[in-house]
């Protein structure tokens, strides 16, 4: 039988209404507990997927920095390695900011396992002289044995430097003569037998991709 609402008092009213919200968060907790099962494990991809969006328009605002480079200076950089690009900063392509440094860096790469981590983001690249390897987690062209004529899409400007590890950790993001972003697919490589099952590509002149071998980390 049911009971009309009017007859059951103020304090079976708050009973009621005790129980169904009870009721209500164990089912939102419920919900949750079976979101977080299935996409917990996917944050690190999406942080992961994040990284290679931000590291593509780095490449792409170096490239920017590179036709600026020759229009100012009516030639292309010369210098090999991280020195190629960071004569954007060095040279007054780019101005001396924070911003601009860190355009010159993968932040799939944790700053601290660089050579700069000691140092403010506009001492980078402020003197090239300074410069070595360690200061970015991208390989510049290796201007020294393969001098750029022209810009071409089939020649490597600026790419991740995977060293020691990937910077991605299934990508590797590569800046053409073009403008054009070249990514690099770990699962694709080692498909096509390019890459074995537990090797990481390598960016460099020991790059098991021939336009790869033309970048240089020093």
């Amino acid at each position: 039988m049911l009971i009309p609402r009017s007859t059951l008092g103020a304090a079976g009213v708050s009973r009621l209404r005790r129980a169904f919200t009870l009721i209500e968060l164990l089912a939102v907790m419920l919900i949750i507990s079976i979101l977080m099962v299935f996409l917990v494990p996917q944050v690190p991809k999406w942080i992961d997927q994040a990284e290679v969006t931000a590291c593509r328009q780095n490449l792409k605002e170096i490239y920017n920095g590179v036709l600026g480079y020759r229009t100012k200076y009516d030639r292309l950089p010369g210098e090999s390695g991280v020195k190629f690009f960071g004569e954007l900063v060095s040279k007054g392509v780019f101005e001396n900011t924070v911003s601009a440094a860190r355009k010159l860096t993968c932040p799939g790469v944790d700053i601290g396992a660089l050579e700069i981590r000691d140092l403010e983001p506009t001492e980078w690249f402020a003197d090239l002289e300074l410069v070595n390897g360690g200061y970015s987690a991208y390989a510049g062209r290796d201007s020294k044995n393969y001098p750029l004529r022209r810009l071409s899409g089939t020649e490597a400007l600026v790419g991740d430097d995977n060293d020691p590890e990937m910077n991605h950790s299934t990508t590797t993001l590569v800046l053409m003569g073009d403008g054009n972003v070249v990514a690099y697919e770990v699962f694709t490589l080692r498909e096509k037998g390019l890459l074995g099952p537990d090797e990481i590509l390598i960016v460099g002149p020991d790059s098991q991709i021939e336009e790869l071998r033309k970048l240089s980390l020093d």
